[in-house]
């Protein structure tokens, strides 16, 4: 099997939870003996904003890769096969990221699209940090309207996720992110991308639902088949 390579830490709740998923995949659809089931796996956990930021962590703008993320993905790339990001926000970068790399990338922004499209959805609600433009852009050039949140809950949204990468979220955090979901389904939306990787920590009764895509589960069954390959 191919080696995959995470470029992960981005937040390193997620990290842990995509590769719990991509083995539970794995044990699904590969034939297991011990512990040879799995594909060969590097993960690289980065302690930093995948983009430039000032001193309050606000990204600078324009939007820059951090010159670290870069490296790794550039050291990932020797190592490794291929590389998946199981955090959306680096995606915004991912044509640098691919020719530091020097093998491919597999986008899980672009499985999710595929996804949309496979389910035929025409308004799609997207929940994601601050403003989710790493699906809202791509969606609405596809003719597709967008609806998101904003204001007082997506500060809320906002500081829930913060929560998880620092492993501290809870009830109040949980509950942000359930009110999150329900605003967007009180909208006229065929369903809910969950954009970003912390979300599935804090509302797992919902990930399975029929309206709502985890475009981190879409990565560990893509990236699963893809080391198979």
């Amino acid at each position: 099997m191919k080696t995959i390579g995470v470029l992960g830490g981005l937040g390193p709740q997620a990290t842990m939870d995509f590769e719990a998923r991509l083995h539970r995949v794995s044990q699904q659809r590969i034939p297991q003996r011990d512990n040879r089931g799995y594909p060969p796996l590097i993960v690289y956990y980065c302690r930093f904003a995948p983009m430039l930021v000032d001193e309050k962590g606000i990204p600078l703008e324009p939007q820059q890769p951090d010159p670290r993320l870069l490296q790794a993905a550039q050291w990932l790339g020797e190592v490794a096969n291929f590389l998946v990001i199981p955090a959306n926000a680096p995606h915004l970068f991912r044509q640098q990221l691919r020719q530091a790399a020097d093998c491919p990338v597999l986008s899980m922004i672009d499985l999710t699209l595929a996804e949309v499209e496979r389910r035929g959805w025409r308004r799609v609600g997207v929940l994601g940090l601050r403003e989710p433009i790493v699906y809202s852009w791509p969606l609405a050039e596809r003719g597709l309207e967008v609806e998101v949140i904003d204001g007082e809950l997506r500060q809320r949204l906002d500081e829930a996720i913060y929560a998880v990468m620092e492993g501290r979220d809870g009830v109040v955090e949980a509950a942000a992110a359930s009110e999150a979901i329900t605003s967007l389904r009180q909208r006229p939306v065929d369903g809910i991308i969950l954009g970003c990787t912390e979300l599935p920590l804090l509302v797992r009764e919902t990930d399975a639902d029929p309206d709502i895509i985890n475009p981190g589960q879409l990565l560990a069954e893509a990236a699963v088949q893809m080391a198979m390959e």
